[in-house]
């Protein structure tokens, strides 16, 4: 594992764990956050494409699905090799949600979120969480 200031180190990286990126500040909206961490995106495919053009990349930076779109196309790899960590952070803040009301019975918590935090997020209660192997029987009341 390798961290620096520049590309230079990197280069012919097998991985690339991309976190750049601005987090949204008061007053700011998601499509604010969107202008500014795409030329932020833009620059660092620019470079991840020229110095290791063979890399698997996951981005971990906000609005996920637009800056993976941003990375894959700017980048040119195929989109096996760009993913996003997706609805991880959201199922693990869901499945922390459901430990507390149960405060610790059913310690094993499946959960799936999908779409885009906050905005078109949806908890998938009914088909997909269960605890200690048991499917929800109620749908969330958000």
């Amino acid at each position: 594992m390798t961290g620096a200031n520049d590309y230079g180190p990197t280069a012919g990286s097998d991985l690339f764990i991309f976190t750049a990126g601005i987090a949204r500040k008061p007053g700011m909206s998601r499509d604010d956050l969107l202008k500014t961490n795409t030329g932020i995106v833009k620059a660092v495919a620019e470079q991840i494409k020229k110095t290791s053009p063979n890399a698997f990349v996951i981005v971990v930076s906000n609005p996920l699905d637009a800056m993976c779109y941003v990375m894959k196309q700017v980048t040119g790899f195929p989109r096996e090799r760009v993913i996003g960590m997706a609805g991880v952070l959201d199922s693990a803040r869901m499945a922390t949600f459901i430990a507390q009301e149960l405060k610790g019975l059913g310690q094993e918590h499946q959960r799936i979120c999908a779409g885009r935090t906050r905005d078109t997020m949806v908890f998938l209660y009914r088909v997909y969480s269960t605890v200690s192997g048991v499917r929800s029987r109620t749908s969330f009341q958000g």
